[in-house]
């Protein structure tokens, strides 16, 4: 019986393990589409609904600020870059973060939600938002490895099938290295955000 990896992302030659194998590509299409509608459609209503109400506006501002690199992460994948990988992992850390925290780098501190229609979804959507994170990080983790695997793992390909298919659905004319160049330099911006975030946040914690 053939062996390679470990856990769900284990491929062996056996019948029990070939389904198994096969419900892994299942999972992360489902991941990509409640993603979409968890991560995108969800807070992008909030934020029109919350036009009048500035502490939920913030905190969704935020939360776009962090989950921005989650675009980053897909555009990556378009091209095949292993990168995409340690990003996707790290967005998923960052959202729950602003979600709860807020943004050091714009504000203060969290304000005040409130109360009213809006406050209460919003944190409806905040809990939900917060346990898909956690869900999907049970799946992403593992995809660490592909970061020096590559696409010729079976196994990596899955994980870059739903970016791609979504790339030849919205912008097929654009070449995927432009895209994937455009993220690069997208995470370096992000990147140097994160360093000013953890900065500030360091020099609030010397000052007190």
């Amino acid at each position: 019986m053939r062996y390679s990896g470990y856990g769900l992302w284990a491929i062996r030659d056996g019948p029990f393990d070939t389904a198994r194998c096969s419900v892994l590509p299942v999972l992360i299409r489902l991941d990509f589409v409640l993603a979409t509608a968890l991560l995108v459609a969800a807070p992008l209503g909030l934020l029109l609904a919350s036009v009048r109400r500035p502490a939920v506006r913030g905190r969704l501002l935020a939360y776009w600020r962090a989950s921005s690199l989650l675009m980053v992460t897909v555009y990556l994948m378009v091209d095949g870059r292993p990168g995409a990988f340690v990003a996707g992992n790290t967005a998923l850390v960052a959202i729950p973060l602003a979600l709860h925290a807020g943004d050091v780098l714009f504000m203060p501190g969290p304000a005040s939600l409130g109360e009213g229609p809006v406050a209460t979804w919003f944190r409806r959507w905040r809990a939900g938002a917060t346990a898909f994170c956690g869900a999907s990080l049970l799946l992403t983790v593992p995809a660490l490895r592909c970061a020096w695997e590559g696409a010729e793992n079976p196994v990596c390909a899955a994980w870059l099938a739903p970016p791609r298919e979504l790339h030849r659905a919205l912008h097929a004319s654009v070449d995927p290295t432009t895209l994937g160049d455009a993220a690069v330099i997208g995470g370096l911006i992000y990147g140097a955000y994160l360093v000013a975030s953890v900065i500030r946040v360091g020099w609030a914690v010397w000052r007190s």
